[in-house]
């Protein structure tokens, strides 16, 4: 059904009578497909349809909200009628879009069959041992606020997540598998890249030692590291931390650069218009080696960020507010190629994924999950170990990292979801090989 925009505004307008600072609906079609696959076999496809519209007022500080399902004008409608009885003040409780089995969209359809038809040719020639699920989300996206014109969205994007079964020198091998990236160009190219890396024969890696270390994150993975100790202490509404309390101080080599840039469609957490309708702009978190700007929406730029928003008021779902929130971290690109970092970590790690992160704003310490490493010695790569964790704390750490960056910036397929406060979103990253000195290394439990 046909959104009346126009109409909507005026209702909007209406129900603000000239007082408030921000006056909105929003409203997301979701369509899902979720395959699972093993060892060749696709399984029965799960079909998951989402429809919500929400409005939301707020003027002096204070948010009222409202949300219902279904989409199009009369949802859009009913949403202002039921935010003008009195809607509820913040996150409204208990509601949710309404879930159910049904048909997916005929663009998603489309984009399945095609999936079926190349998925069994990539993994029985790169991986024909697996238990994986293939997931394929579709999102429509419209945005009527008051005084600003209205926008709308599409988004598609692909994961495949689970278990590949790989050969080891001491037999079979399980290895976690994880792949996003938003569906259409080369991504069928990239995924079979990301299987034969994690189907690859190796030996069996040797137990980590508990000790202090030095490592390469490598393959793009550093953007986890930027992505936990930087873009979530830098969202507007994020807690105080070292990082958030360092505005504009140096804190690492003039050479890092590290940039929030949802602009950047070909990485899993772009977006053309943020969920307030904004058009985002990329914001520097580090700029010649000092800590950038916050991360914003609209509601905490009119709290007195400067510059206004930055296009990062992000919702989980059409029953959930907008909240500043990280999408893509982008680490600037040296000129260091990856032999020349292996010989100046000396003694250390070379590691190339990581599969979980977390941080803790309020100690400023962070956490970096790894499946395996390669063990530096001497300048030279040795034998692999794994799995581990790598802590640190967040200042220490970026002090401590190299001048000499890699001259080429890898996307990080493997991370695509964050939660927050319980809220999921796509979001992703691509960097530099890099080197951070002295980070404690524990085994695995």
């Amino acid at each position: 059904m046909d959104w009346d925009d126009a109409a909507i505004a005026k209702e909007l307008e209406k129900l603000a009578a000239g007082t408030d600072e921000i006056a909105d609906v929003f409203g997301e079609r979701l369509a899902e497909i979720t395959i699972p696959w093993r060892d060749g076999e696709a399984g029965d496809p799960r079909v998951r349809r989402e429809d919500g519209v929400a409005a939301r007022r707020r003027a002096r500080g204070e948010e009222r909200f409202a949300f219902v399902s279904g989409w199009g004008d009369a949802a859009a409608r009913s949403a202002v009628r039921a935010l003008d009885e009195g809607g509820s003040s913040g996150r409204p409780p208990g509601s949710a879009p309404a879930a159910a089995a049904a048909e997916p969209d005929e663009a998603l359809s489309r984009d399945a069959a095609r999936w079926v038809r190349r998925l069994p040719a990539l993994l029985a020639r790169h991986a024909p041992r697996h238990r994986l699920r293939l997931r394929l989300l579709r999102t429509e996206r419209r945005v009527v606020a008051m005084g600003r014109p209205a926008s709308e969205s599409v988004r598609r994007l692909v994961s495949v997540e689970g278990v590949v079964v790989a050969a080891s020198r001491l037999g079979d091998e399980e290895r976690r598998f994880a792949f996003h990236a938003p569906d259409g160009g080369a991504v069928a190219d990239e995924l079979k890249a990301a299987l034969v890396r994690a189907a690859a024969p190796r030996d069996r890696p040797i137990p980590a030692t508990a000790g202090e270390t030095d490592a390469v994150l490598a393959s793009g993975c550093a953007a986890v590291l930027f992505h936990e100790i930087l873009a979530h202490a830098l969202e507007a509404d994020a807690g105080r931390s070292p990082i958030s309390s360092a505005t504009d101080a140096r804190l690492t080599t003039p050479e890092l650069d590290v940039r929030d840039d949802p602009r950047r469609l070909d990485l899993f957490g772009g977006y053309e218009r943020d969920d307030e309708g904004t058009a985002p702009r990329s914001v520097k978190l580090i700029h010649s080696g000092r800590i950038g700007s916050r991360i914003t929406d609209r509601a905490s730029a009119a709290a007195g960020s400067r510059g206004g928003s930055t296009g990062h008021g992000r919702r989980a779902a059409p029953s959930e507010p907008p909240q500043p929130r990280t999408a893509n971290v982008v680490v600037a690109a040296g000129s260091v190629p990856s032999e020349e970092l292996v010989r100046r970590l000396g003694n250390g790690l070379w590691i190339d994924e990581i599969h979980a992160g977390s941080a803790e704003p309020s100690s400023g310490s962070f956490r970096l999950a790894f499946p395996r490493a390669r063990r530096v010695h001497r300048g030279r790569l040795a034998e692999e170990i794994g799995p581990g964790s790598l802590f640190g704390e967040m200042v220490p750490a970026l002090r401590r990292i190299e001048p000499a960056l890699g001259r080429e910036a890898h996307a990080c397929r493997s991370l695509g979801w964050c939660a927050r406060d319980g809220r999921v979103l796509p979001v992703q990253g691509e960097a530099p090989d890099l080197i951070v000195r002295a980070l404690a290394l524990r085994p695995a439990r």
